[in-house]
């Protein structure tokens, strides 16, 4: 007897519904990836600063390096970003909506690298300290943080000039008084 693909196709999806599902797995491969998933999970925000003249010291730093890596450590993370913020923002909490937070996180993530290439690229190489920050936009409680929106630094270079100038967009203000950058975003 000759079997044909469409033959095929019907003796397998015949076998399919009539064996047994497979029981749920519960050797340590299990145990383990829902260990691992626990542990994936932060409770606070990392690498955060006592003060904001400290962050704003490793900003300077930083961007002066022309390091973007070292720009990057010094902001929210994918996994604060979904474990502790998504779940405080108004977007996560509306019924039916059809955002997610990878998909938030991913927009976000875009406008805040393209910034931090720029600004490092612009001013890497560049010696200069950050006098003092203001922030021109509203600041959000979140509950376990704040977020103060739209930054301007204002900067003092080795020959003492100043100047006023967007080095990163917002920081994040932790509920007990630590800082952290979170977003480099600033345009």
């Amino acid at each position: 007897m000759r079997i044909t693909l469409p033959l095929l196709f019907v003796v397998l999806a015949a076998v399919a519904a009539v064996a047994p599902a497979a029981p749920p797995s519960t050797g340590p491969e299990a145990t383990a990836t829902a260990a691992d998933t626990a542990t994936d999970r932060v409770e606070d925000f990392s690498h955060t600063f006592a003060t904001q003249r400290e962050l704003f010291d490793a900003v300077a730093a930083a961007v002066s390096s022309g390091d973007a890596d070292a720009m990057r450590r010094l902001a929210v993370t994918e996994e604060e970003f979904r474990d502790l913020v998504w779940p405080t923002l108004d977007v996560a909490k509306l019924p039916n909506s059809n955002f997610t937070w990878e998909f938030v996180w991913s927009q976000h993530q875009l406008k805040h690298d393209k910034c931090l290439l720029r600004t490092s690229h612009d001013l890497g190489g560049i010696d200069f300290d950050i006098i003092d920050v203001s922030f021109l936009g509203a600041t959000s409680d979140h509950g376990i943080f704040k977020i103060h929106r739209d930054s301007e630094a204002r900067i003092m270079r080795p020959d003492g000039t100043r100047e006023s100038m967007q080095l990163f967009g917002s920081v994040l203000e932790t509920d007990d008084g630590r800082y952290k950058i979170y977003s480099f975003i600033n345009d």
